[in-house]
């Protein structure tokens, strides 16, 4: 279970890379030596230490010149002094309080010295959302050892699973990987050209993520069942394993057949598919089909989802499908799980939405009509002739 966020600092919640680049150029410019963007990247996200032993390789420098960390200082404190702190990340302000209102714990894990992160997370009035600020100067290995993120998860009093941290840097990334916590990155152009491939999952900015996509990302990587949307009575999620034979269970039933998503291949093939499934639809496509559940008693009472399909050789489409157990048929189920699941379409990027409805199945063409679909002068090859199309617009992209 989710319950810590470990967010690093410089990149990810205030833009100041390009400030410690100019910092380090003034700084050894003084000293006759012009760096080069290229041996300053690998220390993005690391420490003064790492910054050092690049540039007693590169420059020669002494790794013990305590001198150069002092000219460092005085720099940075000028450079400030004149233009201020490095800016906030667009949007970051609105993401910590939407994740300390989902009730997260939340913590600084940086490699800037202690005192400058609470220096910076005082003066953007953001020292507030978290409860413990770490350094990597208080632990024996930097970026990318994974120290100052156990670190971190230990001072929240959580294990290294129930993290989820949020870099912009490779070192960063590396760094909660090798912790064993489930990393998102952030994006920044302004960090250099940063080898990301370790994370999880990378974002281009923080102005849509919420606490359901922190989580939705946390339960991919762990493999676990993440809760699509709710409604009054219902709570819809992904499908874990366990939940195939009683969905089995409810395709099988006479009254199901009419259904297109009800179609299903026998029990041992459906268990044996699912990891690709899960791994497919879910993880990679964000979409499939999932469990409708009714909140008040737990119990799976159908499925309804959407997935692309590829429709008479040349046409890739979203289709909404649902089946639901006859012995709660005629309650608004069906309405309420397939409305949600459209509006939840719409907040997934989808334009359209297309359905198969058989022309007899009744139940089923009344609540695409109630659901704002429309008939289609369209046929799909292997489908019997009594096989309507149906189509509606997503109100969210017009």
């Amino acid at each position: 279970m989710l319950k810590g966020i470990i967010f690093d600092m410089d990149g990810v919640l205030i833009n100041s890379e390009p400030f410690h680049f100019q910092v380090w150029r003034e700084t050894l410019k003084a000293r006759g030596i012009h760096i080069d963007y290229e041996v300053y990247k690998p220390c993005i996200g690391s420490t003064i230490d790492f910054l050092m032993k690049l540039l007693h390789e590169h420059y020669g420098v002494d790794l013990q010149d305590i001198a150069l960390i002092a000219e460092m200082k005085s720099v940075k404190a000028r450079l400030m002094e004149e233009n201020g702190y490095p800016p906030l990340i667009p949007w970051v302000k609105e993401l910590l309080d939407r994740l300390q209102q989902a009730g997260y714990a939340m913590a600084v894990a940086s490699s800037s010295p202690l005192s400058y992160i609470e220096k910076v997370t005082e003066h953007w009035n953001i020292d507030r959302y978290f409860q413990k600020l770490v350094s990597g100067e208080q632990v024996q290995n930097p970026k990318p050892a994974p120290d100052v993120f156990l670190k971190a998860a230990e001072s929240l009093g959580l294990s290294a699973e129930e993290c989820l941290v949020i870099e912009d840097s490779e070192n960063g990334c590396r760094a909660a990987k090798a912790a064993g916590m489930v990393c998102m990155a952030y994006f920044n152009p302004d960090s250099g050209k940063q080898d990301l491939s370790t994370a999880f999952t990378v974002v281009e900015g923080f102005e849509e993520v919420d606490a359901a996509f922190v989580e939705k990302t946390y339960c991919h990587y762990h493999h676990l069942p993440a809760v699509v949307c709710e409604t009054r009575r219902l709570l819809i999620r992904e499908m874990e394993k366990e939940d195939i034979p009683r969905l089995m269970e409810i395709c099988a039933q006479e009254t199901s057949a009419d259904a297109c998503e009800g179609v299903a291949k026998p029990l041992k093939e459906e268990l044996e598919d699912f990891k690709m499934y899960r791994r497919y639809m879910y993880e990679l496509c964000d979409m499939g089909y999932w469990c409708i559940l009714k909140k008040d008693s737990g119990e799976i009472i159908g499925r309804a989802g959407v997935e692309p399909k590829l429709w008479n050789e040349k046409n890739t489409v979203v289709e909404l499908g649902y089946v639901i157990d006859e012995k709660f048929r005629r309650r608004g189920f069906a309405y309420e799980a397939c409305k949600a699941i459209i509006e939840e379409a719409e907040k997934r990027g989808a334009v359209y939405l297309y359905c198969r409805i058989k022309s007899a199945n009744t139940p089923s063409l009344k609540l695409a009509e109630k659901l704002g679909f429309q008939k289609m002068d369209y046929h799909l090859n292997g489908d019997s002739e009594d096989m309507e199309v149906w189509r509606c617009t997503c109100h969210g992209n017009h």
